[in-house]
């Protein structure tokens, strides 16, 4: 399987970094209005192909992770992809949080909770760490309190108004979590979790998963935002793209 891909840009590269070792297939009942002639007509009566991954954007001489999967108790994919790159946690200049759940910061800390990326500036969405951190429901959001705790002296909040280094520019896609954003590079854009299955959501972007926490926000969000993605004519990397074609896609949505 392959599992690092580079894309080269005019004026930077990507790495995807796939967290998966084998293929994954997610669940049909995660999406609930998925009807079984719907299941039929997209040929998923196997299960809804997914992936785990993280992005790797190399720019002006710096080094910037979108997201970091997961705790490494849990999977070491993102390290592992690191590791066949020869690129160290520490070689990390910034690191761009999309949201987070679990499969997005957890791979912040170690096994013994400690910083992975000691050297990197952690920019999270000031209305994600709000929703998560002072909004949230204690047994709900222990891990993120916890690291963005351990964390405090490297994360920056930012706002969408703000441009981030890089010239990355970040674009409000709230409604899978409070503060979901995704980023945009030059004719890159960068979509977290606007899409977990491919073969459904492309198509039928009214289709949530189960994961999305304000599900009429979501719909929203997602066919506003495939939209910008085809009007200004963009790529398309996300988080939970298939694990082939290196998880970037250009103009899939149609009116």
């Amino acid at each position: 399987m392959n599992v690092s891909t580079r894309c080269l840009f005019p004026n930077f590269s990507l790495v995807w970094l796939s967290g998966n070792n084998q293929k994954s297939l997610s669940p049909t009942s995660l999406y609930p209005k998925l009807t079984p002639e719907l299941i039929k007509e997209l040929g998923l009566e196997n299960g809804v192909e997914t992936s785990m991954s993280a992005f790797l954007l190399e720019a002006e001489g710096k080094k910037a992770l979108f997201d970091v999967g997961l705790n490494e108790k849990m999977s070491r994919g993102i390290l592992q992809r690191l590791e066949e790159l020869k690129i160290k946690t520490d070689d990390i200049d910034y690191i761009f949080i999309t949201h987070f759940h679990l499969d997005h910061i957890g791979g912040l800390l170690d096994a013994k909770d400690n910083i992975v990326f000691k050297n990197a500036k952690v920019y999270v969405p000031i209305e994600e760490y709000d929703g998560w951190i002072n909004n949230m429901p204690s047994e709900k959001n222990a891990l993120q309190v916890k690291t963005m705790k351990i964390y405090e002296k490297q994360v920056i909040q930012f706002t969408v108004n703000d441009t981030l280094p890089l010239g990355i520019k970040p674009i409000e896609a709230y409604g899978h979590t409070p503060g979901h954003t995704v980023y945009r590079k030059d004719d890159l854009l960068i979509i977290g979790d606007l899409i977990h299955g491919e073969k459904i959501q492309f198509k039928y972007p009214e289709i949530c998963a189960s994961y999305d926490h304000d599900e009429n926000k979501s719909i929203e969000t997602r066919k506003n935002i495939l939209k910008y993605a085809k009007d200004n004519n963009l790529l398309l990397a996300g988080m939970h793209l298939q694990s082939s074609n290196s998880s970037i896609y250009r103009n899939f949505y149609k009116n």
